[in-house]
């Protein structure tokens, strides 16, 4: 009976001890391959350029090389007896590359409104004109027929100089010159001013 128990606990040390062996980690298995690299997107479309806007009006025309007075009252007034008459305006702008190659325009104002180019020769035959300087505007009057003045037309004059070597169809340079396309002596006052914009 003794042998038997003694073979019953062999047996037991036995399973346990197989049973401890047989739980212990085995060893780590290699590692496995990397999976292939997934295909990139496609690239999206870039979107279509928008159209171009449209150019913008061209401006006014400047000023920058045109001189131009205020309204400066008239060296002859009163009742002139005789059928002759001048007197000088000063014009500090009036230089000889404006005489050379420039343009000179000057304009008579009767009353309030009424604005005229000189030369001009009103309803009483009085003929207005000017002469040039370097620096100062000669206005001159002559009865047609030789009879006495009286009292002038205009009460005030307005120059306006343009130099030479600026283009014509800008406004900006010589537009008065002898090579210019536009004659701004054949042009009223109101496009004129409105030309280069000067102010009334």
């Amino acid at each position: 009976m003794k042998a038997k128990m003694k073979l019953v606990n062999l047996l037991m040390i036995l399973m346990v001890s197989i049973s401890i062996f047989s739980c212990s980690d085995g060893e780590d298995g290699a590692d496995g391959i990397n999976g292939a690299d997934g295909v990139n997107g496609v690239d999206g479309v870039n979107g279509a350029d928008g159209e171009d806007g449209e150019d913008g009006e061209q401006g006014v025309p400047g000023t920058a090389n045109v001189i131009y007075s205020d309204w400066i009252d008239s060296p002859l007034d009163g009742d002139i007896p005789s059928s002759t008459a001048n007197g000088s305006i000063d014009v500090a702008g009036l230089s000889q590359e404006i005489f050379d190659q420039g343009t000179v325009l000057v304009y008579g104002k009767a009353g309030t409104l009424n604005v005229f180019a000189l030369p001009f020769i009103g309803e009483a035959g009085v003929s207005y004109y000017y002469r040039l300087a370097l620096g100062s505007i000669n206005i001159r009057l002559a009865s047609v027929d030789g009879s006495s003045i009286g009292n002038p037309l205009f009460g005030q004059y307005r120059y306006v100089l343009i130099p030479g070597g600026v283009e014509a169809s800008t406004g900006i340079g010589g537009i008065g010159s002898k090579t210019a396309t536009v004659d701004f002596t054949k042009l009223s006052y109101e496009e004129v001013i409105a030309h280069f914009n000067i102010p009334e």
